[in-house]
């Protein structure tokens, strides 16, 4: 078995980066607390968003590294989780940037929970489709703009290890690793079978 076809290691992957994202918002929510210059409630309120997205990815990755070897429900589960951080974490973020500035209105609070809820919804919606549900011709286009994502999700990390500290390093070897593994097993038979490829 390959290193990109073997969830254990998908599975570390995704823990490590939810342990990288608890410390990351355990240290905004200390640094808000010890710096005048920022807004505590702000931090407060983005550290609990990183917070809720590392517990959500831990979990996820302990799921997929005892889980078994499927392809499909892996990736599928990927998108989902990916879709309920959004939805989630967009709570907390639009309260961060209220408290954080004084142009950020009630306007814009509601634009930025109804964006987060449509694009989650989405990335849901994807969820279902790559695990098989309804193939039709959407399901192709979707097979292939996954494709598409994967790769530059892969670049876009191997990009950001630069200028990065210890943890965001960290955090873009694991999404990269994550990323392969999900393009590669888009062009395995389980994936495009279940997508009507």
């Amino acid at each position: 078995m390959s290193f990109f076809d073997d969830n254990k290691k998908i599975g570390l992957a995704l823990i490590i980066v939810g342990v990288v994202m608890l410390i990351a918002g355990l240290v905004r929510i200390i640094g808000g607390a010890t710096d005048d210059s920022k807004n505590l409630g702000a931090q407060i309120a983005y550290g609990i968003a990183g917070i809720i997205g590392g517990i959500l990815w831990l979990l996820y990755g302990l799921n997929v590294r005892k889980g078994s070897n499927d392809k499909v429900a892996i990736v599928s589960g990927i998108v989902r989780t990916i879709g309920v951080i959004t939805i989630l974490v967009a709570i907390f973020n639009v309260a961060g940037n209220y408290m954080a500035s004084t142009s950020y209105g009630v306007g814009d609070i509601i634009v930025g929970l109804l964006v987060a809820l449509i694009v989650g919804l989405i990335y849901l919606w994807i969820s279902f489709k790559i695990a098989g549900g309804n193939k039709n011709i959407i399901s192709k286009i979707l097979w292939v703009l996954l494709l598409i994502a994967s790769l530059i999700m892969v670049l876009f990390n191997i990009l950001g290890i630069f200028g990065a500290d210890i943890f965001g390093i960290i955090a873009c070897i694991c999404w990269v690793i994550v990323y392969i593994y999900v393009f590669l097993a888009c062009l395995s038979n389980e994936v495009k079978s279940a997508m009507g490829m």
